[in-house]
């Protein structure tokens, strides 16, 4: 019978584990989801945070005082997971119910009372989550009944049952992150944790039947036979045990804000990344809840031992920024040149040096506090629940205060140096309350109290010295070898963000290493507006989705618009950006016509009903944790509702971070949403290029005269600075744009191409998991970017599926113009010859182009048979054409590659790991 009750207890105990899995998998697929619905900025986040804390945190108290009049708490327990699955399938049918109204809202308020629709999201967040929240955390208080029959068993029982669940949410982070989404998909995985909340719902109803009452009775814990007056000498009072109750709260949930945002400095910022930030932060938690009840068992004093934990949490928090810095070489960049299971190993490992000790500790702290409470009169349930919602309310203001203030305030070092400060606060409080002296006196050791009392002094005057982390820089910068020079740094819960100097050049980063743009660029920048609104015959609405220096977006006001809306996800991006960037932006931070908000353009795009002629998608990196939405099926259907008639998107890809898997993803996934894509390069530059997709619901073709007259008033006010390209020199037609030299064909008649790609969705983000693990791989050179001849192959393979004798998109083009465009390829293999060391080859594919260019232009007396833009480089040799302009071409190209290595060095030794 006392192995069937112990198989019964460690069945239950089981079951809670399960619980905390499934609830974890919930949170992560409600965060995303509502992520998608409110936008991904810091305010959107925590708003949902605190909705769903605010549910768990009223459940506690909740079933906690309910837990006393529950005769039956198995069962209970089970109606608590039924009431889970059941709010968790509410979840999805009023979802979408509030997507539909939360355009109206967001219409209406976005820019008027952006304060209101934050508390609007905030409700709409509550009426969504709490209700499963509101189960959810009545699961501990109610099995906490079941478990302990006396309150002087908490200590040793509850930290015990705590620390099992909080393990499952760990399991849970990890599977969230590593192996649901990508195998079954969010609504897959969402499904399967509900289904997991009825199997351990149906698993306790049947332990809590009649007949298994009996056989669990014994499994109940008996009071330990401590005298009461030792229960009374160690007992806290209420007030102290649920402000320490709120304090660890607030400091945990705080300190797991600031060491995300720490180690967001020096990763590769993926999904992965911060999964395993968090698993090692659960499981270090979990590690602290069964060492809180081993200590429990040992019969410490309270007090002193509660003195003890603070002080040695505080001091292990304040080395956390010494230790990494130390560990990561100055903010260097973590794992670089590692592939992909080095990585996760390096950054692990570096997780657990730097977090395990400092999070194991405060894990104690918070279960040990049941441990202070045996004392009490009340229920074990009421107890476990009362403090259990003080700690999640602490929870709530603690990840509010990091995000909003304390970043801002005091920047990510002092932070954590403060936060350690309230811990020894706390310690000393305690020790100077006439609490400590009776403790140590129970303990027959007279010399205890004056330690404790000098315990967190030391700390304080380690914490102002040795410890000190203000002097520590906040941004990595190279003074020696790039004269790089910090002009400016601000921290905020989205990220830190930086201006560099490097030589007369300046450049913005986010976290550390990622790179924004820089002036070194300026005139590529501005490509990424002309080559959209060129192909556009008359915009008027532009939108860009991405900011970053503002020289893109300011290229747009060199042509006849009459309004820019720009959305930059990080309000500290704008404001540096009008700073430091105004003399590059082309007035784009003082014209009328121009409206920069600060959100995320993914979300204004689906809530809003503005309609757009031109929308620019800047480069988004495909790993980075949350971009992948933003190359996703349903992003794609939102920006073509927003297309006005006519109206064209062009999103922009890094090809020097995306392997040709992920290409094929992107392009059938665009071209699954508009039914005419075409393809663009932005530069000659094959070993670092970027490309367009520019994709239209007509099916307009291109108007040749009109891109020539515009480009040529704009070739007249060029911005001074703008890169010239080799088409000023190639091209001899007066009438053949030079844009058409950077076309590189018409995917939407290049469909089976693309057929066996994947599609990217919200539910499947395939590029989310594929991309991050191929940006290791290249780093370690076992994979290769889409760039030089493979991406040569794939322009070549684009131009044969979709010939461009019988493209309808260039029906309007003579057949002479037409020849730009495979003189364009030929431009670009010419550059990839001349970096290889190849000039001679380089010079007989330009003069392949050039001759393709020439046959029948008006005046030139060969006139050939219009394909001599398909002979061989060898047909004729460069001497046939002079090779003065030839040297010339070729100057014009290298300084056109030069011009686009620069600009991009800082990004790609970014991206690829420094």
């Amino acid at each position: 019978m006392r192995d069937i009750r112990r198989g019964a207890m460690v069945t239950v105990f089981g079951l809670f584990f399960l619980s905390g899995f499934s609830a974890l998998v919930l949170q992560v697929v409600w965060m995303r989801e509502l992520s998608l619905l409110f936008g991904a900025t810091a305010q959107a986040a925590a708003a949902t945070l605190a909705a769903f804390f605010l549910g768990l945190a009223a459940g506690s108290a909740y079933w906690g005082r309910r837990s006393r009049r529950i005769t039956r708490p198995l069962r209970s327990y089970a109606l608590l997971e039924v009431g889970v699955l059941v709010a968790g399938l509410g979840y999805f049918l009023l979802a979408p119910a509030f997507a539909a109204q939360y355009g109206t809202l967001y219409s209406h308020l976005a820019e008027p009372a952006p304060g209101l629709l934050v508390g609007i999201k905030l409700l709409l967040a509550l009426v969504l989550l709490s209700p499963a929240a509101l189960f959810m955390g009545g699961t501990l208080p109610v099995l906490s009944a079941w478990l302990v029959r006396h309150p002087a068993a908490l200590g040793r029982l509850v930290p015990l049952l705590y620390g099992v669940n909080t393990a499952g949410a760990a399991i849970g982070a990890l599977s969230a992150a590593f192996l649901l989404p990508p195998i079954l998909g969010y609504d897959g995985s969402y499904l399967l944790a509900l289904a997991l909340a009825g199997g351990i719902a149906l698993s306790a109803w049947w332990l809590g039947g009649r007949g298994s009452a009996q056989m669990l009775e014994g499994v109940q814990a008996s009071p330990p036979q401590v005298p009461a007056v030792a229960l009374a000498a160690e007992a806290l009072p209420q007030a102290w045990l649920r402000g320490l109750a709120f304090l660890s709260g607030f400091v945990a949930l705080a300190l797991e804000v600031l060491w995300t945002r720490m180690f967001a400095q020096v990763l590769q910022n993926s999904v992965y990344s911060y999964a395993v930030i968090l698993v090692v932060f659960l499981l270090a938690l979990a590690a602290g809840s069964f060492v809180a009840g081993w200590l429990a068992r040992r019969r410490l004093p309270v007090v002193p031992t509660l003195v003890g934990l603070l002080c040695g949490a505080a001091l292990l928090v304040a080395l956390t920024p010494q230790l990494f810095f130390w560990l990561t070489d100055g903010l260097g960049y973590l794992g670089a040149g590692r592939d992909w299971p080095d990585y996760l190993r390096t950054l692990g490992l570096a997780a657990v040096a730097i977090l395990a000790g400092p999070t194991l500790v405060l894990g104690v702290v918070f279960p040990y506090l049941w441990k202070a409470a045996e004392a009490g009169a009340r229920s074990p349930g009421e107890q476990v629940g009362g403090l259990l919602a003080l700690n999640t309310l602490g929870a709530i203001l603690g990840s509010l205060a990091a995000g909003f203030l304390l970043l801002e305030w005091l920047g990510l070092w002092r932070a954590i140096q403060w936060l350690a400060g309230l811990y020894l606060a706390a310690a000393m409080l305690l020790t100077t309350l006439a609490v400590a002296p009776a403790a140590a006196g129970l303990c027959a050791r007279p010399w205890l109290a004056p330690m404790l009392v000098l315990a967190p002094v030391l700390g304080f005057l380690l914490l102002l010295s040795a410890l000190d982390a203000g002097r520590l820089p906040v941004v990595r910068t190279d003074s020696v070898q790039r004269a790089e020079t910090l002009l400016e740094a601000r921290e905020g819960g989205a990220g830190t963000v930086a201006v560099v100097r490097r030589g007369e050049h300046l450049g913005i980063k986010v976290d550390n290493h990622y790179t924004l743009g820089s002036t070194r660029g300026h005139g590529l920048q501005q490509r990424q507006a002309h080559f959209p609104l060129l192909l556009h015959p008359a915009p008027d609405r532009v939108f860009f989705l991405g900011m970053g220096t503002g020289i893109t977006a300011g290229a747009a006001l060199a042509h006849p618009v009459k309004e820019v809306v720009v959305a930059e996800l990080l309000g500290d991006v704008i404001d540096l950006a009008a700073e430091y960037f105004r003399p590059y932006a082309n007035g784009l931070f003082e014209d009328p016509q121009v409206r920069l908000l600060a959100e995320d353009g993914r979300h204004h795009l689906g809530a809003t009903d503005e309609a757009y002629d031109v929308i620019i998608g800047d480069l988004f990196v495909p790993w980075k944790r949350g971009n992948a939405a933003l190359y996703s099926l349903e992003h794609f259907q939102h920006v073509a509702e927003r297309l006005a008639p006519g109206g064209l998107f062009a999103q922009w890809v890094p090809l020097y971070q995306v392997t040709a898997q992920e290409l094929g993803s992107i392009a059938r996934t665009f071209t699954a949403v508009f039914p005419h894509v075409t393809l663009w390069r932005g530069d000659f530059l094959p070993e670092g290029p970027i490309v367009a997709l520019v994709g239209r619901l007509d099916a307009a073709p291109l108007e040749p005269a009109a891109v020539l007259r515009r480009a040529r008033a704009l070739r007249a006010d060029a911005v001074a600075g703008d890169a010239r390209g080799p088409q000023d020199s190639v091209l001899p037609d007066p009438d053949t744009p030079p844009l058409l030299l950077y076309y590189a064909g018409n995917l939407g008649r290049a469909a089976d191409l693309l057929a066996g790609y994947p599609l990217n969705t919200d539910d499947r983000p395939r590029l989310q998991f594929s991309a991050a693990r191929a940006q290791r791989a290249e780093a370690a050179g076992r994979r290769g970017w889409l760039v030089g001849e493979p991406l040569i192959d794939f322009f070549r393979s684009v131009l044969a599926a979709a010939p461009v004798a019988d493209a309808p998109y260039l029906a309007r083009l003579a057949p002479q113009q037409r020849q730009a465009v495979p003189a364009g390829l030929d431009i670009f293999a010419a550059s990839l010859a001349d970096a290889q060391g190849d000039a001679e080859g380089a010079q007989a594919l330009l003069a392949r182009a050039s001759r393709a260019l020439t046959a029948n232009a008006p005046g030139n007396p060969d006139t050939g048979d219009g394909d001599s833009g398909n002979r061989d480089a060898g047909d004729r040799g460069p001497g046939d054409l002079d090779p003065g302009r030839l040297r010339r071409d070729l100057e014009a190209l290298r300084a056109e590659r030069d011009a686009a290595i620069k600009a991009l060095e800082q990004r790609i030794e970014r991206l690829q790991g420094g």
